[in-house]
C-alpha cells in the first residue's frame, strides 16, 4: 500500500513538472503572414507537374499593416493539359503544420486576383481552422500564365475587434511583425529561378532602430527599402522572411483602426503600391 501512494506521488509530481513545459511547447504566435500560391489540397508533400518560374513580392510596411503585391510566373513544361487549383492561403493557416512553436496567419484582407492581365474573383474556402482564396487554371502544354495578387494583412499582435463600425476601437502601439513565407513556393516542380522582394518602409519606420529586425540578412539597404534577391531555389523554411517593428506614435495616427486603415489601404495604398510597381519594371 504505502508503495502505491509512493507512486501515486511521484505520477503527480511528475504531471505539475511537465505541464508548464506543454503549455509553452504548444504556443504559437498569430501574426501577418504573406503567403505564394500553395496547393490547397496538397496532403503529401509531393511536386506539382506545374512549375513557378518567378516570384516577386512588392511591400508596403506601414506602422499597422502590410500592403502586398506579388507576381507569379507559371509554365506547364508537360505534354499534357495540366489543371490546377491555385490557393492563398489566410486565417488560421499553420506555416509549420505540427511543430508547436509554429505560427498562424491572421488573415489577409482586401484580396484582388488577375491572370494574365484580367481581373478574376477568387473563391473563399474554409477547410478545418483554415480559410483559402482560391482560383483554377487550365494550361496547356507549355503554356505560362502571370498571376497577380493585391491584397494586405494586419501587423500588430494585438487581439482586435474588427467589426463594421467600430471605428473607437485603437489598436494599441507595440511589437509589429510579418513573415513572408517562401518554404510553400517549394511545391512547385523544379527550382525557382528568381525571387524577388522589395519591402519599403513607411510611416517613418526607420531600419536602424534597435527594435528593427529583419532576415535573413542577405538583404540590401538602401534609404527606407530592403531588397532580396534568390536565384535558382528550392525554398526552406530557412528562406522565410521575418521583419519586426515597433509602432511607438499610433494614437496620433489617421489610420489606427481597422476600418480606417482598410478605407485607407483599398482607396489609396492599392494604387500607390501598383504605380510604384509600374516604375520598378521600368528600371
Amino acid at each position: 500500500m504505502l508503495n502505491i501512494y509512493r507512486n501515486m506521488s511521484l505520477y503527480f509530481l511528475l504531471l505539475v513538472l511537465i505541464s508548464p513545459l506543454r503549455l509553452k511547447a504548444q504556443t504559437k504566435d498569430y501574426i501577418a503572414i504573406i503567403p505564394p500560391f500553395h496547393i490547397r489540397q496538397n496532403t503529401t508533400g509531393t511536386e506539382s507537374p506545374l512549375e513557378l518560374r518567378n516570384l516577386q513580392f512588392v511591400i508596403f510596411a506601414y506602422e499597422n499593416a502590410i500592403v502586398v503585391y506579388s507576381e507569379s510566373d507559371f509554365i506547364n513544361q508537360s505534354e499534357n493539359v495540366i489543371e490546377q487549383e491555385l490557393g492563398l492561403p489566410s486565417t488560421g493557416h499553420n506555416v509549420t503544420g505540427n511543430d508547436p512553436d509554429g505560427r498562424i496567419s491572421n488573415g489577409i484582407r482586401s484580396i484582388q486576383l488577375w491572370v494574365q492581365g484580367e481581373r478574376v474573383n477568387p473563391q473563399l474556402i474554409k477547410e478545418g481552422d483554415e480559410e483559402w482564396y482560391t482560383i483554377q487554371a487550365k494550361l496547356t502544354p507549355h503554356e505560362s500564365r502571370k498571376v497577380k495578387a493585391l491584397f494586405w494583412a494586419e501587423t500588430s499582435l494585438a487581439n482586435i475587434n474588427d467589426l463594421p463600425g467600430l471605428d473607437t476601437t485603437v489598436i494599441t502601439n507595440g511589437r509589429r511583425i510579418f513573415l513572408i513565407d517562401l518554404a510553400h513556393a517549394a511545391v512547385w516542380k523544379s527550382t525557382i529561378q528568381s525571387i524577388d522582394i522589395t519591402v519599403v518602409l513607411k510611416d517613418g519606420i526607420f531600419p536602424s532602430w534597435e527594435t528593427f529586425s529583419a532576415g535573413p540578412p542577405s538583404y540590401n539597404l538602401k534609404d527606407s527599402s530592403l531588397t532580396w534577391s534568390m536565384k535558382y531555389i528550392k525554398p526552406s523554411t530557412t528562406d522565410n522572411v521575418l521583419v519586426k517593428y515597433e509602432s511607438f506614435d499610433n494614437s496620433d495616427s489617421t489610420k489606427n483602426t481597422i476600418p480606417k486603415l482598410s478605407s485607407f489601404i483599398v482607396k489609396q495604398a492599392y494604387g500607390q503600391l501598383q504605380y510604384f510597381v509600374s516604375q520598378l519594371d521600368k528600371l
